[in-house]
């Protein structure tokens, strides 16, 4: 879908949540999450989410799918940075995975010439020249969660080292399972997951005694996610663990297992911390999830993009001018392991 999608309100464009509410049950889980998660920032689904600002300036976050409850925590560190820099933040996105619509989304924000851009990018290379436009006419680009293969596209990265997660998961996942099993992964085809892949990878190659037996697209889509899982879970009964590598396949990969009454017998890493996956790893459905420091991470980037707006660290009389960016060139955020024993504290505060 290539509609732009809009939280600031404007007139002529469907809202975000408007168009979710009519796409079914694989939005159910979103809209459920949207309301804990924005009432925990204090913010409404029927209300427009720009900040109360101080300044007419507009930031602006365009991600790469919208309609899954993941970017609510980064939505909360973004929202909440504008209202502390006194500046507007608007989030944009197709709802569905779309690297064709989200790429027609960015030529059209550049020609608004926002104060700003934050990006995640559904692809790593059909971005670079649009954003190295977006740099010259003035706007200060920022990328997170995922990296543009062309670092020159942007003035900073802010996020997790996806291989070295992949690689965290990887030595937890060979010790559940003492060094042998068959694993499947339940990924997609963005580029920061197969990073991921690789990184789990790059951990069993040490143990020849784990054999990958299959990686399956679940389009980041809950409900798609829950048909490939239970399809992948009957085609392979043998299976000693399943792998989500992203927010949405650790929920979907626990419904499925419930649903073919294999809980328990098919062990279970996930990714992230959304409120209706962090239940299965609180019965011992799942075992692992890796959870993204989302809120910090858009906090962090907004920030950098003031700073670059602004000329805001005293080292240049114009950064622009010495070429000499004033912001990190990437920024680790990390994540943190969610088990059983830490998992009551990464439910969203109600």
């Amino acid at each position: 879908m290539s509609e732009v999608r809009k939280q600031n309100g404007k007139s002529g464009m469907t809202s975000e949540v408007e168009k979710q509410s009519s796409s079914g049950v694989s939005r159910r889980q979103f809209l459920a999450g949207s309301a804990m998660a924005l009432g925990a920032a204090g913010l409404s689904l029927s209300a427009p989410t720009t900040a109360r600002a101080q300044s007419d300036e507009t930031y602006v976050w365009l991600g790469a799918v919208t309609a899954i409850a993941f970017w609510l925590d980064g939505r909360q560190g973004f929202e909440a940075a504008g209202k502390a820099l006194g500046v507007k933040t608007e989030y944009l996105g197709p709802v569905e995975y779309d690297a064709v619509a989200q790429l027609k989304i960015l030529e059209e924000l550049i020609a608004r010439k926002p104060a700003g851009i934050m990006i995640f990018p559904a692809d790593d290379q059909s971005l670079n020249e649009p954003l190295k436009r977006a740099m010259k006419t003035g706007i200060p680009v920022v990328v997170v969660n995922h990296d543009v293969n062309d670092p020159t596209a942007r003035y900073g990265f802010v996020g997790p080292d996806n291989r070295e997660v992949g690689r965290t998961g990887g030595k937890l996942a060979a010790k559940m399972l003492n060094g042998k099993g068959k694993v499947a992964f339940m990924t997609t085809t963005n580029p920061a997951h197969g990073i991921r892949v690789a990184g789990y990878k790059d951990v069993f190659a040490d143990y020849p005694d784990i054999k990958i037996i299959a990686e399956v697209d679940e389009k980041s889509d809950p409900a798609y996610g829950l048909t490939v899982g239970t399809q992948l879970i009957q085609a392979h009964p043998d299976l000693d663990m399943i792998i989500g590598i992203d927010a949405t396949a650790g929920a979907a990969t626990a419904r499925a297992l419930k649903e073919t009454g294999k809980a328990g017998k098919i062990r279970v890493g996930a990714m992230d911390r959304d409120d209706d996956m962090l239940p299965y790893i609180k019965d011992g459905t799942i075992e692992y999830t890796l959870a993204q420091n989302s809120v910090m991470e858009e906090w962090v980037a907004l920030h950098y993009l003031y700073w670059l707006k602004h000329n805001s660290i005293p080292a240049f009389k114009d950064w622009r001018t010495a070429n000499a960016p004033q912001c990190p060139w990437v920024t680790d955020t990390g994540v943190t392991v969610v088990t059983k024993e830490n998992v009551e504290y990464f439910f969203h505060q109600k």
